[in-house]
């Protein structure tokens, strides 16, 4: 009997201008506070600071894969991710993706306001699917979102096998250059933030203000090792005398008026 000769399984393309367009519900976005999309919000500049400090990486370093994470749940990183990658996507010559891998608690699609019928984690599972098919181009936008469904089974199966390599290749190899975003679990949650992270460029962790602690800081990116850590966003900083940068100064709220 003649030997099987499989498909590669990155056959993919993953052009942004052959995903589906979708719009987000109306009042959603603001309503959930992604700004990363209006340079005139003033609440948007310490996204645009962050893409440009990332946007030297993706030049000089060829960086373009790179995970969001945080030590514990609810700290803010999938509200980071989607403004990041709005923020990203305004101002790249190249398109922004961004890839929901909490396969247990993802809440991309619902930040956003969109509705899917194919999800990243169909895709993980088995499902009959081209990774296109999970894939929606935001209206009007140079961002492309790969939203996920929350998986009632081990979610490190999923990460594990090799759909999870398949995808991440097809990221590098098949989307003309674009800069991948993927908003990950929290490292403590269960082992699939250490299972994703293993074939990225590298990684954000989002430090929780008042809440993570220096052990849970240090234990986390001891657990991500090799994988560089490209920069720790603290988040929910209220600021105050002591804000050297003054992101609450109200000198800031001409500048961004009109």
């Amino acid at each position: 009997m003649a030997e099987f000769d499989p498909a590669p399984i990155n056959s993919d393309h993953l052009e942004i201008e052959g995903l589906q367009v979708v719009q987000p519900r109306r009042g959603v976005v603001e309503n959930n506070r992604i700004v990363g999309f209006n340079s005139r919000d003033k609440r948007s500049r310490p996204f645009n600071l962050m893409r440009t400090q990332l946007a030297k990486q993706f030049t000089e370093e060829q960086i373009r894969l790179i995970g969001v994470t945080s030590a514990t749940p609810a700290a803010g990183k999938s509200f980071l991710s989607v403004n990041l990658a709005a923020s990203l996507s305004r101002v790249l010559q190249v398109p922004t993706y961004l890839v929901d891998l909490d396969l247990r608690r993802g809440s991309v699609a619902e930040e956003l306001g969109i509705e899917f019928e194919n999800g990243i984690s169909d895709y993980l599972l088995g499902e009959d699917l081209k990774l296109r098919d999970t894939g929606l181009r935001l209206e009007g936008t140079k961002m492309a979102v790969f939203p996920t469904r929350t998986v009632s089974i081990d979610s490190a199966q999923a990460i594990a096998g090799g759909k999870y390599d398949a995808l991440v290749q097809t990221m590098r190899n098949k989307t003309a250059g674009a800069v991948v975003i993927f908003d990950l679990p929290p490292v403590f949650a269960n082992d699939d933030a250490v299972l994703s992270t293993r074939l990225l460029d590298g990684y954000i962790m989002v430090i929780d203000s008042g809440k993570t602690t220096r052990r849970q800081l240090t234990d986390s990116m001891e657990m991500l090792n090799p994988v560089p850590c490209l920069g720790t966003v603290l988040n929910r900083y209220a600021g105050g005398i002591l804000d050297s940068y003054g992101y609450g100064s109200a000198s800031y709220d001409q500048y961004y008026s009109d």
